[in-house]
C-alpha cells in the first residue's frame, strides 16, 4: 500500500483547514453583524459565546497546521470575547471596524494558503493584534506583555490548549475537533455521518464527462434513424434489429439523463452560501455612503448549480451597490420626503413554476427617472432621438443595462460610468438568464434576475437561414408561427406584425447575420416560419427559411480567438458530426432592433460632411506637483486634446477668465486655492458655470467625495486607482 508523503499529507490538512476556516469566518461575521446592532449592555451572552468559540476553534485548528499569523489574530480576538463573556468589558460601537479589519485579514490569509502571495505583512498582523489587545489591557499591562507570550507563560498556554484538545469527549461540550481529528473520524463508519469530502474540481470533471454522453446519445439517435430508413426499404430481418435498438436507445437515454441529473445535484449549493456576504456589503456601503439601511434576506435555502452561483457573485454586488449608491437616499432626504429615516433593501430567492431561480433585489429609495435615462442613452449614442418616441416605460428603465448609460451627475472610480449594470446583464445573459428592472419614481426599484437552476445540456431548435444551420435556445423561444405575407405591415420603414395584440419587429434571420441568400426556392412559398424570441422583456420575430426540429447537445465555447464574434455564443456537435453555431440571443435581439439604422442615417444626412475638422478641445490641468502635472498633460495630449497647465487653483481660475476651455482637470490639495474652492468659484461664475470639472485626487474618504459633489464637480477619480483609460473615458463623456 502506497503511503502519503509528508508534503501530500500537509497539503490535505491545509485543504481541510481552508474548508473549516471558511465555516468559522462565516459564523463570526454573521455574529458580529448581529452584535453590532445591539448596545453594549444588550449584547446577548449566546452570541458572544458563539463568536468566542468560533475564534477559539479556528485558533486551535490554525495551530495544528502551523499557521502562526492566523493563530495570532484569533488568539487576540478570543481574548477580547473572553473578557466580554466574563462581563469584564462591554462591546462598544467603535470596536467593530477593528473587528472587521481582523476578519478581512483572516479571510485574505486563508485565501492565500495555497498560493505564493503574501498580501499582509507580519508588521500589519502584529499591529492589528496589538490594537485588539489594547481594547482590554491596562497601560501597565500594555508595556509588560508582548502578544506571543514568552517563557513559562507561553508554555502554560500550550499545556492548557493541549489539555483542552485531548480531554475526554463531553456530550454537552460544543468544542470542535481539529482537522487532523476530523480526518480520523471520517475513516470510522457511522450510522449518522454518511458524507465524504470530494474536491469540487473532481466533481466538475465528472460532470463534464457525464455531459459528453449527451453527444453520444445524439449520435446514436441519428444513426438509428439512418438504420430505420434503410430497414424500410428492405425485406429482411433488419426491421426486427431496429426495434431492438430502439429499446436500447430508450434505456440508454434514460440512464444518461438520470446520471446527468444526479451528477448535477452534487454541485447544487444553497444560495445562503453566497448570501452570507450580503449583510457585510450592506453594512460597509451604508457606512461609506452615510446611509442607514435595514435589510431582509429570504429564500437562502434555494439551491442552484455552484457554477452559476459563482458567476452571480459580481452581478449581485453591482446591483446592491447601485441600490445603495443611487437608490436609497440619505436620512435627511428621506425625512424631507416623508419616508422612514432608515432605508430598506430586500433580497429574495425563489423557484418559479418552471423550476427557474428568481432573484429579486428591491429598495425603497428614490427610484429611476425614466426620462433622464432616455436622455442619457441618447447622449451616449445608445439610442437616437427618434427611438424615444412611444417608448414604453419598462423599456426606458431597462436602458440602465446599456454600457455607458448613467443618470448620475457625479462620476467616480466605481460609480456613474454606466458600466456596472451593463456587466450585470452581460454575465446574466452568459449563463442563460434574464434581468430587468421595475421602478416607481420616488418609491423605489426592483431588479429581477431569472436563472436556470443548473447548467443544463443545451436544448434548442435547429433552423436554417439561407443554406446555413443554426441553433436557437428553446428557453427564450416563445413560439414558432407560420406567417403569410398579408399579415406583414411596414411601420417607419420596418416590417412588423401583430402578435397577442402587440406590434413586433420582424426581420430576416439571414439578413441580421449578414448571410448571402443562396436558398434556391423551386416554388413560391406563401407562408414562412417565424421565430418569436424574448430577451429581457423584449420580443423580436425572425423569419427563418426552415425549421428542422429540436436538438439536444453540449455547447462548446469558441475559444479566445473567436470570442468577439458577434451574435454567436458557441457551437454544438450534431449526431451526423456537423458543428452548428448557437445564436447569442441577447446580441441577436439588439442586432435586429438596430438592423437598417445605418442606412437610415445615410439617407437623412444626404451627403458626406466635407467640412474640415475643428480645433481640438482645450483642457486646463491644475496640479501643484510638477511630476503629476506632466503625467496628466502627456496622457491628455496623447488622446488628441490641447492642454494648458496651472500650478494651483488661483492660477487656474485666472487662466479660465482669459481663455476658453472645454473642461478642467484639478487636484484637490493645492496652495492658495484648492480644488474644492476652484470648483465652487467656477460654478459661481456665470460665464464659467457650465464647464465640466474632474477632480483627480489622493483623498479617498466618503466625506471628500461628498464635498466634491457639493462644490459642483462632475467627476472624482482617485490617484490610488488612477489609470489613463479612466481619465480619458471620463473626459470624453463630459465634453
Amino acid at each position: 500500500m502506497k503511503h502519503k508523503s509528508d508534503e501530500e499529507f500537509l497539503k490535505e490538512l491545509l485543504n481541510d483547514f481552508k474548508i473549516e476556516a471558511a465555516e468559522h469566518l462565516q459564523a463570526i461575521v454573521a455574529g458580529l453583524l448581529k452584535l453590532e446592532k445591539m448596545p453594549g449592555a444588550e449584547a446577548t451572552q449566546e452570541l458572544v459565546e458563539l463568536v468566542f468559540r468560533e475564534f477559539h476553534s479556528m485558533k486551535g485548528a490554525a495551530r495544528a497546521v502551523n499557521l502562526i499569523q492566523i493563530e495570532q489574530l484569533c488568539m487576540s480576538m478570543e481574548a477580547v470575547f473572553q473578557e466580554v463573556k466574563n462581563k469584564k468589558t462591554t462591546l462598544q460601537p467603535g470596536m467593530f471596524d477593528l473587528f472587521y479589519q481582523v476578519t478581512d485579514s483572516l479571510q485574505t490569509l486563508v485565501d492565500e494558503i495555497d498560493t505564493a502571495k503574501n498580501s499582509i505583512s507580519q508588521n500589519t498582523i502584529t499591529k492589528l493584534a496589538n490594537d485588539i489587545d489594547s481594547l482590554i489591557l491596562t497601560e501597565s499591562e500594555k508595556t509588560g506583555i508582548s502578544f506571543f507570550k514568552s517563557g513559562q507563560a507561553k508554555k502554560e498556554e500550550d499545556q492548557k490548549q493541549a489539555s483542552r484538545e485531548t480531554a475526554p469527549s463531553d456530550p454537552e461540550s460544543e468544542e470542535r475537533t481539529s482537522p487532523l481529528s476530523e480526518k480520523v473520524l471520517e475513516t470510522i463508519p457511522s450510522a449518522t455521518k454518511e458524507t465524504v469530502r470530494v474536491p469540487v474540481e473532481k466533481l466538475s470533471r465528472l460532470l463534464s464527462q457525464a455531459e459528453e454522453l449527451v453527444t453520444i446519445k445524439t449520435a446514436f439517435d441519428y444513426q438509428l434513424e439512418q438504420l430505420n430508413a434503410l430497414a424500410g426499404n428492405t425485406d429482411n430481418g433488419l426491421s426486427k434489429a431496429v426495434e431492438s435498438l430502439k429499446q436500447v436507445k430508450r434505456d440508454l437515454a434514460l440512464s444518461i439523463d438520470e446520471l446527468l441529473l444526479d451528477t448535477k445535484k452534487t454541485l447544487m449549493y444553497p444560495f445562503s452560501s453566497m448570501l452570507n456576504i450580503v449583510p457585510r456589503i450592506i453594512r460597509d456601503l451604508g457606512r461609506e455612503y452615510q446611509k442607514e439601511i435595514n435589510h431582509e434576506i429570504m429564500g437562502g435555502e434555494t439551491e442552484i448549480d455552484r457554477r452559476i452561483l459563482e458567476e452571480m457573485k459580481d452581478p449581485l454586488i453591482h446591483i446592491i451597490r447601485n441600490c445603495i449608491d443611487h437608490g436609497i437616499e440619505t436620512k435627511e432626504e428621506r425625512l424631507s420626503s416623508n419616508k422612514p429615516a432608515v432605508g430598506s433593501l430586500k433580497v429574495s430567492i425563489s423557484l418559479d413554476p418552471d423550476q427557474k431561480v428568481v432573484i429579486r433585489i428591491s429598495d425603497d429609495g428614490r427610484g429611476i427617472d425614466g426620462n433622464k435615462l432616455v436622455e442619457a442613452a441618447i447622449k451616449s449614442g445608445v439610442i437616437t432621438p427618434d427611438n424615444k418616441k412611444g417608448m414604453p416605460q419598462n423599456e426606458k428603465y431597462n436602458l440602465i443595462f446599456k454600457s455607458g448609460v448613467s443618470t448620475s451627475p457625479f462620476i467616480t472610480d466605481v460609480s456613474g460610468r454606466g458600466l456596472g449594470m451593463a456587466i450585470v446583464e452581460e454575465k446574466v445573459n452568459k449563463i442563460g438568464g434574464t434581468v430587468y428592472v421595475e421602478s416607481e419614481y420616488g418609491k423605489g426599484s426592483t431588479f429581477t434576475i431569472t436563472l436556470p437552476q443548473t447548467m443544463a445540456a443545451f436544448r434548442g431548435l435547429l433552423v436554417k437561414a439561407s443554406d446555413r444551420l443554426f441553433l436557437i435556445q428553446t428557453t427564450s423561444l416563445l413560439r414558432v408561427v407560420e406567417l403569410s405575407p398579408d399579415a406583414i405591415r411596414t411601420v417607419e420603414s420596418k416590417q412588423t406584425f401583430v402578435y397577442n395584440n402587440e406590434n413586433l419587429t420582424l426581420v430576416s434571420l439571414a439578413d441580421v447575420l449578414d448571410i448571402p441568400d443562396r436558398h434556391i426556392r423551386k416554388s413560391q412559398r406563401y407562408s414562412k416560419p417565424v421565430l418569436i424570441i424574448q430577451v429581457s422583456h423584449k420580443k423580436v420575430a425572425f423569419i427563418a427559411d426552415e425549421v428542422m426540429g429540436e436538438h439536444e447537445g453540449i455547447v462548446k465555447g469558441l475559444g479566445n480567438q473567436l470570442k468577439h464574434v458577434r451574435n454567436i455564443a458557441g457551437a454544438v456537435l450534431t449526431g451526423d458530426g456537423r458543428l452548428v453555431p448557437v445564436l447569442h440571443l441577447q446580441e441577436l435581439a439588439e442586432s435586429a432592433l438596430h438592423h437598417g439604422e445605418a442606412a437610415g442615417y445615410a439617407a437623412i444626412s444626404g451627403e458626406e460632411d466635407e467640412s474640415p475638422p475643428g480645433e481640438p478641445d482645450s483642457i486646463l490641468v491644475a496640479e501643484d506637483s510638477i511630476t503629476v502635472r506632466n503625467v496628466l498633460k502627456n496622457i491628455i495630449e496623447a488622446s488628441g486634446f490641447r492642454v494648458t497647465t496651472a500650478v494651483d487653483g488661483m492660477e487656474a481660475y485666472e487662466k479660465l477668465k482669459q481663455e476658453v476651455f472645454s473642461l478642467v482637470v484639478s487636484d484637490i490639495d493645492m496652495p492658495r486655492m484648492n480644488g474644492f474652492e476652484l470648483t465652487a468659484q467656477i460654478r459661481n461664475d456665470k460665464q464659467l458655470a457650465d464647464i465640466p470639472v474632474v477632480l483627480v485626487t489622493a483623498l479617498e474618504s466618503a466625506e471628500d467625495r461628498k464635498r466634491g459633489l457639493e462644490a459642483g464637480a462632475n467627476a472624482y477619480i482617485r490617484k490610488g486607482s488612477f489609470d489613463k483609460g479612466n481619465l480619458i473615458e471620463t473626459i470624453n463623456r463630459l465634453i
